[in-house]
């Protein structure tokens, strides 16, 4: 049933739309949806305001907005590159993204979004929000001391100075890195006699190749040895992967999420467990192989089911513990 057309017509609707207001405030005067707003504008001729044109008319009739977007006021203090900046600065740098006047996190991990939230209130004094996979707080002056960084082209030397000066936050943001951009390679692949784990490794994604090197030094100075491979960074041999599980892992509660829900056979698995589980398999392979052969304890499995059906039986119980 059509609605009733109120007391405006077309020409003033036109007026009003001229004079700054939006098509959702007209449609309500008249009665009108905002898509059946919209039409009736364009069937009179109107020309919509572009983003830029919308802003600066919103802000003309409603001048007190424009502190929303200046409510956190960066203190000399915040200005400081602390610790917790620092780690502010590589959450952003990985899955975050700075706009004009906004600062967002997208992941699909609540934890990650506490953390996220947590630096920006110790670092900022700001409150966050989070709506979906994505945690944001509108500010022009925090954006643009974060954005001073250039974070994107490379790890600024001053960062990586204090970086290299301690372990301890080395490892932090080593971690940030792989809870974002991290994940577990546990590959079952036929042997001559029966199936077997062939391929364990950690990668962390990175296609900036300055920054993949950077973090590589960082890595090292550690005592974790890593390869540049096609714009992964990949850690595979036995001693930098337990290194790595000892001084940097993942953080407890992250998962394995695709872009391909249900993609992989360790989708939804904890990634630090996985690690766990990697580190087991070495070991169960050191304890039950035969003359130093690593493929030992699974010489019975004669199906890529078997195999799994033991590393499934592992992580139950790593998980468990």
């Amino acid at each position: 049933m059509t609605r009733s057309l109120g007391h405006l017509d077309a020409q003033e609707c036109l007026t009003l739309y001229n004079r700054g207001y939006g098509i959702g405030e007209i449609g309500s005067l008249r009665g009108y949806s905002y898509t059946g707003m919209r039409k009736l504008l364009l069937r009179n001729g109107a020309r919509f305001r572009n983003k830029q044109e919308a802003y600066k008319v919103m802000l003309s009739r409603r001048p007190e907005w424009k502190r929303q977007f200046l409510r956190y006021t960066v203190s000399d203090e915040s200005r400081k590159l602390s610790i917790s900046k620092i780690k502010l600065l590589f959450f952003v740098f990985t899955e975050g993204c700075i706009y004009k006047s906004k600062i967002q996190f997208t992941n699909n991990e609540g934890v990650l979004h506490r953390d996220f939230s947590k630096l920006m209130k110790e670092v900022y004094n700001a409150d966050t929000k989070t709506r979906g996979k994505v945690t944001y707080v509108f500010s022009t002056e925090i954006a643009d001391d974060l954005r001073a960084y250039s974070l994107k082209r490379k790890i600024p030397e001053n960062v990586l100075d204090k970086l290299l000066e301690s372990p301890q936050l080395t490892r932090d943001i080593l971690r940030i890195f792989a809870d974002t951009e991290g994940s577990v390679t546990i590959s079952v692949r036929r042997a001559p006699r029966n199936y077997t784990v062939v391929d364990r490794r950690v990668v962390i994604s990175c296609t900036n190749p300055i920054v993949r090197s950077q973090l590589i030094v960082l890595l090292n100075s550690l005592g974790i040895e890593a390869g540049d491979r096609k714009d992964t960074i990949q850690i595979m041999e036995e001693s930098s992967l337990r290194e790595f599980a000892l001084q940097v892992s993942f953080s407890p509660g992250v998962r394995v999420v695709r872009k391909k829900a249900g993609h992989g056979v360790w989708y939804m698995h904890e990634k630090s467990t996985l690690l766990r589980l990697l580190i087991r398999v070495y070991d169960e392979q050191k304890a039950k192989g035969r003359r130093g052969r690593h493929e030992g304890v699974f010489r019975t499995c004669t199906k890529k089911e078997d195999v799994m059906c033991i590393l499934n039986s592992w992580y139950d119980e790593l998980k468990g513990g």
